[in-house]
């Protein structure tokens, strides 16, 4: 979903509970590499993180919120925002955000999800 240079959101959905894609979200967000400043509040599955600067943008702040729609259903929703609200030349710096987080957490919640149901078959 786009709403302007300054601003996008997506929402990813998975047929898996909350905490394990909130686990796998938290771990894909940590190991990219491409954010400062993490913050995990695992009372309310929520991640907070900071992009750096570049040529073309003052930086970005990065929201997820993972939220139970169901006990197997889970939506992921992400956003990316510049820091400073009139920077509207941002060379696209949170489409790219949100689309390399979606292939991070979509990734991570595979991986996850895998080794689960690997070692519930092997039991």
């Amino acid at each position: 979903m786009k709403t302007n240079n300054s601003m996008r959101k997506s929402t990813l959905s998975f047929t898996q509970p909350a905490r394990r894609v909130y686990t796998a979200t938290k771990k894909a967000v940590q190991q990219c590499g491409q954010f400062k400043r993490i913050e995990c509040n695992d009372q309310t599955f929520t991640i907070t993180a900071r992009h750096g600067m570049s040529l073309l943008s003052l930086g970005e702040n990065v929201t997820i919120h993972v939220v139970a729609k169901s006990t197997q259903e889970t939506e992921v929703r992400i956003e990316s925002a510049s820091r400073i609200f009139l920077n509207f030349i941002n060379g696209g710096a949170n489409k790219k955000n949100v689309q390399s987080l979606e292939d991070y957490i979509r990734n991570e919640v595979f991986k996850l999800c895998s080794d689960e149901e690997i070692k519930l078959k092997q039991r």
